[in-house]
């Protein structure tokens, strides 16, 4: 009976510690694959950002480039006003 006893614990251990080795596997294959996800969200975070502040650096030279054609409009053309 204890021969029985003591087989049916050591066939619980194994399993257990099969088990678990499964779930720490699996565990890290998730950790491994939601941290390249979280790289390749950083990195459109970044390109993104830099095309924004691209962006705006036109947009400022853009209307940089308004304000020097309305003075000069302005200066050139002292009968009419565009305000």
């Amino acid at each position: 009976m204890m021969e029985k006893i003591l087989t049916l614990l050591v066939g619980l251990l194994i399993a257990l510690g099969s088990w678990s080795l499964s779930r720490t596997f699996e565990l890290s294959t998730n950790q491994a694959v939601l941290e390249d996800k979280i790289k390749r969200l950083e990195f459109e975070v970044r390109n993104t950002e830099e095309k924004l502040a691209e962006m705006f650096d036109m947009d400022e030279e853009i209307m940089e480039q308004h304000k020097k054609l309305f003075e000069k409009l302005e200066k050139s053309n002292k009968g009419y006003s565009y305000n």
